[in-house]
């Protein structure tokens, strides 16, 4: 058995939460000189890292295929837990499934309990959540896991300079896969345009998003549904912390989420981050009530009437990177 690991997920392009977190984790194996091989969800190849592309049956191989020593998977379809489970009765391997949102949390009692069931047997397995309210749900039902936001610090490789030839306020949304479903659902963009809708003789947004898989044309319908062909601009298949000092605020309106990555980077990179109470958010964030556009409004003046230095004096300097290096560590150093 080889003594490295093995990562399963996204790796960019697209750029998203869990690709991005992927990237910047390999270099941090490198520096550390942990051995690794990524195997991507898509079609990218490079050196260490493998497409998986999509293939049922590339992963039913790797059941039987696999030599290395630490797995770590990062789970986001619902088959995924059935698939941990099976693949801890054939291999020896260490597993690490990272969990990336609070779906579990809302599916119908009886998806519930069977994903519960496979957690809990699934052998030689550590288990973290990106979520505090996932995690605590977790240990009531007696398993083990740890909250550990999948964030490394963002160091910009190809800052870009954009300018802006009208005396609005330019603010900066991004989500990663963009569909109906998606966004009425998950991001709820429909909230950010009614804002943007009634407020946009001040504001300006920009759009991040990947636009390999997102529906672009339900995007620019609904752009012209509420009238905002003039008012947004969109940027894809791009980097969101080479673009974010370019912007007063970013705004995270998400209905279900896990943690806010986004809105953690983007304090750090200077910029004060809006984002609903979804879930447990990074200190510092500016915190509206979810789906409420009153409150949005409410808290978007506070923040463009506030001195960034006092907004962003709360947010903490955080180290999760490093704790999954220790438990990388860990595992390949024991028997």
């Amino acid at each position: 058995m080889k003594r490295n690991i093995a990562v399963f997920g996204p790796y960019p392009p697209p750029f998203g939460g869990i690709s991005v977190h992927i990237y910047r984790m390999e270099k941090l194996l490198k520096k550390h000189k942990i051995p690794y091989t990524i195997y991507d969800h898509y079609f990218n190849r490079k050196a260490h890292v493998i497409p998986t592309g999509k293939s049922a049956l590339w992963y039913l191989k790797f059941l039987f295929t696999n030599k290395h020593k630490v797995v770590h998977f990062h789970q986001f379809f619902k088959f995924h837990f059935l698939y941990y489970f099976i693949f801890s009765l054939l291999n020896r391997s260490k597993i690490i499934v990272t969990i990336h949102s609070e779906r579990l949390l809302h599916y119908p009692e009886v998806y519930k309990k069977i994903f519960i069931f496979f957690l809990k047997h699934t052998r030689n397995l550590t288990l973290i959540s990106v979520s505090k309210n996932l995690s605590e749900l977790l240990r009531s039902k007696h398993i083990n896991n740890l909250f550990l936001p999948a964030y490394v610090p963002p160091e910009p490789e190809n800052p870009v300079k954009l300018t802006f030839n009208d005396n609005k306020i330019h603010f900066l949304y991004n989500v990663s896969r963009l569909t109906k479903e998606s966004a009425e659902k998950i991001y709820d963009v429909p909230l950010i345009f009614e804002f943007l809708k009634q407020h946009k003789d001040k504001f300006h947004m920009t759009f991040m998003v990947n636009k390999i898989s997102s529906d672009l044309v339900y995007l620019n319908d609904l752009i012209q549904k509420y009238g905002l062909q003039k008012h947004i601009d969109l940027i894809y298949d791009s980097q969101l912390i080479d673009y974010l000092s370019n912007f007063a605020f970013l705004v995270r309106t998400n209905i279900s989420d896990g943690y806010g990555v986004s809105l953690q980077e983007a304090m750090d990179l200077g910029v004060p981050a809006i984002g609903s109470d979804t879930c447990v958010r990074p200190k510092g964030t500016v915190l509206f009530k979810t789906g409420d556009l009153e409150d949005l409004t409410e808290k978007i003046e506070m923040l463009v009437n506030s001195n960034p230095e006092k907004l962003l004096k709360n947010r903490e300097k955080l180290d999760f990177h490093l704790k999954l290096l220790n438990i990388y560590n860990n595992l390949l150093s024991t028997s």
